[in-house]
């Protein structure tokens, strides 16, 4: 067994150990895994000032292979890893393919050469507040040739700078918060062979206990439209606790009416873990 598979399995005294399944960010990088860990938590403190007391403890020691570390503070505890290597190719097309920055970037980040990935490990109940936690840790790597972080579940990413920039502004924070499919809940759009318009869905909303929502829109211009009707449905539902199944309706503004069904045996391509719910609109 490898070193790395064992630490996989290595808890510390500080990990929550009723956590059945951590949520998960990762950050690739240009370049061989350096970073400086005080500068690091210099910079966490800088994005959350409501930071105090936090630990950077390295249970295995320093390794020559990559980075087994836990960083924590108040009711967090990330676990990061990192390998000197690049993150896996077809993940990571799956997050950067559908994102909505320039392709020049893209490009850089499908060459980085190593990553790390940070999982949750705290003690906070709230998924939202568990991912801030992680996206703050990651954009602290932003000073250390970090490309991009990277949201598997959500099929989405973002620049790490940019996210840099959202958590150090409040208002650009809340707005990542407010509007899930920006990063958390990720929003892409595909074109299948065979379907008369452009398919539009949310990815990882069943992390928030919610279900993901999935259009055939007319074509790519209604890409905003939708973009927003699905983050302020989320929005509503994660604020009010309501919950939303098949055969219910909404209406929407400007006499439109929104009605919610299950996915259809053809549309096998919709069905993953998570429970999704197919939009139809009418007037």
């Amino acid at each position: 067994m490898s070193l790395f598979a064992r630490l996989f399995g290595k808890k510390s005294k500080a990990e929550n150990t009723n956590i059945k399944q951590s949520i998960g960010l990762s950050v690739v990088f240009k370049g061989s895994l350096n970073f400086d860990k005080d500068k690091l938590l210099d910079k966490l403190r800088f994005l959350d000032s409501s930071i105090t007391n936090v630990d950077y403890e390295t249970p295995a020691g320093d390794l020559e292979q990559g980075v087994f570390a836990l960083v924590s503070w108040g009711k967090h505890v990330v676990r990061l890893i990192g390998f000197n290597e690049p993150f896996p190719a077809d993940v990571l097309e799956t997050c950067v393919a559908p994102a909505h920055y320039s392709q020049d970037i893209k490009d850089q980040i499908r060459k980085n050469d190593s990553h790390v990935i940070l999982y949750y490990k705290g003690n906070d109940e709230d998924v939202l507040e568990q991912y801030l936690a992680l996206s703050r840790l990651a954009a602290c790597f932003d000073e250390f040739n970090a490309l991009a972080v990277i949201n598997e579940n959500a099929h989405s990413s973002l620049p790490t700078n940019v996210l840099s920039d959202l958590l150090s502004d409040e208002n650009s924070a809340k707005s990542l918060c407010d509007c899930l499919p920006l990063f958390f809940c990720g929003f892409v759009k595909y074109i299948l062979e065979d379907a008369k318009g452009v398919w539009m869905r949310t990815y990882n909303a069943d992390a928030f206990g919610m279900p993901d929502f999935a259009v055939l829109a007319n074509n790519h211009d209604e890409g905003s439209y939708y973009f927003d009707m699905f983050g302020n449905i989320l929005s509503y539902l994660r604020q009010s606790g309501a919950t939303m199944n098949p055969g219910d309706t909404m209406e929407i503004g400007d006499n439109k009416m929104l009605s919610l069904r299950a996915p259809q045996k053809d549309e096998y391509f919709l069905k993953d873990k998570g429970n999704v719910l197919v939009v139809e609109m009418s007037k």
